[in-house]
């Protein structure tokens, strides 16, 4: 070959690699409005594991510099806002630079920030670093006015799912417990803030208990943010991280809230298979109360499973547990579809911010169970409530009466809640039956965790973990999020490392059921209406969860539950 074609093959190739390889483009990784975007693109809502098959695979490609994390209006819990921040953590160790964009955030959103090199502040913004609090509102003494009466048919130290409805004050066994779990999530957080933004404990003492609220102006000054202003500060900050000027982007998110504005929409690229031999890992979601028919809707989720578990071209199955249990049915419906699938293929149980009581009974049985640090779990207790008319009929103008066969039938007989309270030997048969489920519950804890009796006894009681704690007492196998979960699943799988895999989310929303829910959240906030003034006048003085719970309690009156309390970690 000649001299000069050498040069022209030379020149060619880096006509070639050089755009494909050298592009320094930075992609805006835009993490509002999640709910409400792309109502005319698409009609499927962002998911957590969407998000983070973007991150990582945006580590990997070579055109992709750096990530701007608007994060300025996004809400997540706890657990996902720790996994979101490890991913990004792995995206910077391919030598890739990150600027964090916030407007009001708290600490937990904070948190996540500081896993960026720069962390920019709309100038008009706010941090509240105030530490974390754990409680609930308790409703004895308004029940009491309404003539409502409540027997808390309870058996086991810290099983206090019912204490919202016969207490005024937070018992001593959940001072213990959620004290215990407050203690290790707040560790959790100021370590990684003091790491990140290198800070010695007098500093981080200092920023929570003295100062905790802090403008743009005043959080600079003391070293918590880098920049402030707008898309312009953003600009120039990674300009200065990148010592070049930046004007490549790409856009992940709602285009409305985009610091960047690109029209160059960054996308997941879905590994091809070849004549469908790609293995596909099904990832499964188990979300909300374990119920029957609502929440997690045992029997058709199970079925789900036992269907995939049977299906040769996927290769494990990945469970996302977030639940707070509820029926123990559902729960036991759940734990047996995984055993089925267990004997079929590997099942990794991924618990959300809450996987407790019968959240934990529907997973106990996985091949591996992992947890973040900030997940509620354990509760391997059970208990129920008998709420009766104790003089609201009176108040109300209403009177009862009934005819009976069976010694005991009055008991359930009432207009709008049973008319008496329990006998002392009706208490004692509730007794003996709450008792057989607990058995049943932790015996299933010792054959699934492969623990003796005895030890799951000392951990049971209805107490609860933090994910740390669950690991440390063998509740949990590891700690770690969604995607450590799906690793975990491909490693007992024994796909190679390196071959693409398919994940697929289960279960499927139907394409109604979606537009749907996307048009009527876009027209609630476009159009507001009387009934929404309602809706919010009944929000304000009874809580949707508060009602909903009670409702929940109320269709159950009597029935013994694998159930936490009304809340969600960390919040009233």
């Amino acid at each position: 070959m000649s001299v000069i074609r050498k040069y022209w093959v030379l020149g060619i190739f880096l006509l070639i690699s050089i755009p494909l390889f050298s592009q320094n483009t930075y992609l805006e990784l835009n993490l509002n409005n999640q709910a409400l975007q792309s109502i005319f693109r698409s009609f499927r809502p962002k998911t957590e594991l969407d998000i983070l098959k973007i991150i990582e695979q945006a580590g990997s490609d070579k055109k992709i510099g750096g990530i701007i994390l608007n994060i300025s209006s996004f809400e997540g819990s706890q657990d996902n806002l720790w996994e979101l921040r490890n991913a990004l953590d792995q995206f910077k160790l391919q030598g890739k630079k990150i600027c964090a964009f916030i407007n009001n955030a708290d600490m937990d959103l904070y948190c996540l920030a500081s896993v960026a090199d720069v962390i920019v502040m709309d100038e008009q913004g706010f941090l509240s670093i105030h530490g974390y609090a754990w409680g609930r509102g308790y409703v004895q003494h308004g029940l009491e006015k309404l003539g409502v009466g409540v027997r808390e048919l309870r058996y086991f130290e810290y099983k206090s799912a019912v204490e919202t409805f016969t207490r005024d004050s937070i018992s001593e066994a959940d001072r213990i417990q959620y004290g215990e779990y407050l203690e290790d999530i707040f560790a959790v957080t100021r370590d990684t803030l003091m790491t990140a933004r290198s800070w010695s404990e007098e500093e981080f003492d200092t920023i929570v208990n003295d100062e905790f609220l802090y403008s743009a102006k005043s959080a600079l000054e003391k070293g918590l943010i880098d920049r402030i202003g707008r898309n312009y500060a953003v600009n120039e900050a990674i300009n200065a991280l990148e010592g070049e000027e930046i004007d490549k982007f790409s856009l992940y998110g709602d285009r409305s809230s985009s610091l960047t504005g690109s029209l160059n929409n960054y996308s997941f690229k879905e590994p091809k298979g070849f004549f469908g031999r790609t293995p596909v890992i099904a990832v499964i979601h188990a979300e909300g109360q374990t119920d029957m028919e609502q929440g997690i809707a045992a029997r058709s989720l199970s079925q789900t499973i036992r269907e995939l578990a049977d299906t040769k071209r996927f290769k494990a199955i990945v469970l996302r547990i977030n639940s707070p249990g509820g029926s123990a049915e559902a729960a036991d419906y759940i734990d047996a579809a995984v055993r089925y699938a267990k004997e079929r293929k590997p099942v990794v149980v991924s618990m959300g911010l809450v996987a407790a009581s019968g959240g934990y009974w529907a997973g106990m049985n996985a091949n591996h169970i992992t947890a973040s640090p900030y997940t509620l779990t354990g509760s391997i207790g059970v208990i129920s409530n008998w709420f009766f008319d104790k003089g609201l009929n009176n108040k109300l103008g209403l009177s009862v009466d009934f005819i009976q066969l069976g010694s005991h039938a009055d008991a359930f007989a009432g207009f709008i809640l049973p008319h008496r309270d329990l006998l002392p030997s009706e208490e004692d048969r509730y007794r003996n039956y709450i008792l057989d489920i607990y058995s049943d519950f932790t015996s299933k804890v010792a054959r699934g965790r492969n623990m003796e009796i005895e030890r799951v006894e000392s951990l049971a009681q209805g107490r609860v973990y933090s994910g740390i704690d669950a690991f440390d007492t063998g509740l949990i196998d590891s700690i770690g999020g969604l995607q450590d979960a799906i690793l975990i699943a491909r490693n007992l799988a024994e796909i190679p490392e390196g071959k693409k895999v398919i994940y697929r989310e289960y279960p499927e929303r139907k394409f109604f059921d979606r537009f749907l829910d996307t048009l009527l959240n876009v027209v609630s906030v476009l159009i507001p209406t009387k009934s929404h003034t309602a809706a919010f006048l009944s929000e304000f003085f009874f809580p949707q969860k508060f009602i909903a719970d009670l409702r929940y309690r109320l269709e159950r009156n009597g029935q013994a539950m694998p159930i936490l309390p009304l809340g969600v970690p960390g919040t009233f």
